[in-house]
């Protein structure tokens, strides 16, 4: 079987972009808060099906979209921690109590998007170009909304940088994961941070949410589809540490798209897909237990 290397290489940027929108908001909430969001599934979903909704309703245009599903993700994102995880650490709720929390959570989220628009299969109507080109004789197809995809990711990862490094709020943010009591006490207002850090990691869910729909199909379960791969690629990339979180979103997307190709030579199902994360995974952690950039969350 004759093998692609660059559409290889195409699809694990494409893979590896998603997985860096998707995760880089469990990355932001568990560096303040040390919790894992299992909501964050869908909050994926719950963007996805606004950014449907606009699609089919108002306009074809994926930038509106992907506007819609950024901003409907993170009000949920803000309501959740307003109206459920705010009140349980309030109530002196500890790390196991927000998580199991947030898996009531995601299935009450789920439930209302699925009596809303029901389980079957639907699809986001876009006017897509298709490109080929070429490199060192290989052929690899792309379609525009893919180009969207890595653009979109790459923006999106530049922004958050910024942000951190070059804002008041973003330096707000960076001192209140290091050391809450110690920011509160210097003036930080630690409350208004963790709603911008839920309004950002939720409503980046979103824009992967949209961009993971459209590119393939929508379903309830969209978010959880690629939610244990995010997990997967947080841990990879050392808990805590975004810029870890980001090389690990793509080394998981190379060994993903690489693994169906070593599946498929072997006549193997590449059913066994989700499982080559994880098995890559637990090589990383066997000989460096913190992940690709250790624990620091710099």
């Amino acid at each position: 079987m004759a093998i692609n290397a660059l559409q290889v290489v195409v699809n694990s940027v494409l893979t590896g972009s998603i997985y860096a929108l998707v995760s880089i908001g469990l990355t932001l909430v568990y560096r303040i808060l040390k919790f894992a969001n299992f909501a964050h599934a869908e909050l994926i979903t719950a963007g996805a099906y606004f950014g449907f909704a606009l699609n089919r309703s108002i306009s074809q245009n994926i930038l509106i979209s992907l506007v819609g599903g950024f901003l409907f993700a993170g009000i949920i994102g803000v309501a959740s921690e307003l109206l459920v995880f705010r009140p349980l650490r309030n109530k002196g709720g500890d790390t196991i109590s927000l998580m199991v929390a947030s898996i009531g959570l995601g299935l009450v989220v789920r439930h209302v998007i699925q009596q809303i628009w029901g389980s079957k299969f639907l699809w986001y109507n876009l006017n897509t170009k298709t490109y080929n080109f070429q490199f060192l004789g290989s052929r690899a197809i792309m379609t525009s909304l893919q180009v969207i995809i890595v653009i979109t990711s790459v923006v999106a990862v530049a922004a958050v940088h910024l942000f951190l490094t070059r804002t008041k709020m973003g330096r707000a943010m960076r001192a209140t994961a290091d050391n809450p009591s110690l920011a509160m006490a210097c003036g930080i207002n630690v409350e208004r941070v963790l709603i911008l850090v839920w309004f950002i990691g939720a409503g980046l869910a979103g824009l992967g949410g949209v961009l993971r729909a459209a590119d393939t199909r929508l379903v309830p379960l969209v978010g959880w589809e690629v939610l244990l791969s995010a997990f997967a690629v947080v841990i990879l990339g050392g808990l805590g540490n975004l810029y870890g979180t980001i090389i690990a979103a793509y080394i998981l997307g190379v060994a993903e798209n690489v693994g169906v190709v070593v599946l498929s030579a072997l006549s193997l199902s590449t059913g066994y897909r989700p499982a080559i994360a994880f098995l890559v995974l637990i090589i990383v952690l066997l000989f460096k237990p913190t992940g690709l950039m250790g624990s620091e969350l710099d």
